[in-house]
């Protein structure tokens, strides 16, 4: 998805990499999961630290100018949260 376009009119591009725009929801089980592993015998590497948190993550979009937060649930399927 290279750009997303708010309600608000102002549009988000996606397509070069990490933007400001995203941002990434964590459960704090899943953190705190990740932390006791990092402490164990069982180690982990920076790819398994990503699979990890992946699995559990909600990717949420950040309007810069509404500031309107769009949650990514599902693939390509919105929740969207605005400021009242």
């Amino acid at each position: 998805m290279p750009k997303y376009s708010c309600a608000c009119g102002y549009v988000m591009n996606l397509s070069q990499g990490w933007s400001g725009y995203e941002l990434t929801l964590i459960p704090e089980s899943a953190i705190e999961s990740l932390g006791d592993r990092l402490d164990s015998e069982d180690k982990l590497s920076s790819d398994q630290l990503y699979e990890a948190l992946d699995e559990k993550a909600i990717t949420v979009y950040r309007c810069p100018k509404c500031r309107r937060l769009h949650l990514e649930e599902e693939p390509n399927k919105f929740t969207t949260y605005i400021i009242e």
